[in-house]
């Protein structure tokens, strides 16, 4: 019986692993710098929802942005209200890789 929970322990963790280790890939591929347009804030005021990179959207997925709020079918999400210092950790996080600073954020 030991032997059998031992097992069937060892097959969780092996899922928990994978799905772990799937999560965490997708991160690191959506952080990569060269998959994020962050030069200039003003393209946000102009980029659609379905001409950003995978890195991009979710980064604004970070911020409560959606593709319908995006493309202003549903209201925006609380950080678009949000001073910088009011931002958590991931959204101050996400908005720095998406180009802004707390000035730029703080005047948007």
């Amino acid at each position: 019986m030991k032997s059998r929970i031992a097992v069937l322990l060892v097959m969780l963790m092996g899922v928990a692993l994978v799905f772990v280790g799937t999560t965490l890939a997708m991160d690191v591929r959506a952080l990569d710098p060269n998959l994020v347009r962050s030069d200039n804030i003003d393209f946000w005021e102009e980029v659609g929802w379905s001409d950003m990179t995978p890195a991009e959207q979710w980064l604004w997925q970070k911020l409560g942005w959606t593709e319908a709020s995006w493309n202003e079918e549903e209201k925006p999400p609380a950080s678009e209200d949000k001073y910088w210092k009011q931002l958590t950790d991931a959204e101050r996080y996400a908005a720095e890789r998406l180009g802004y600073t707390k000035k730029s954020w703080d005047e948007e």
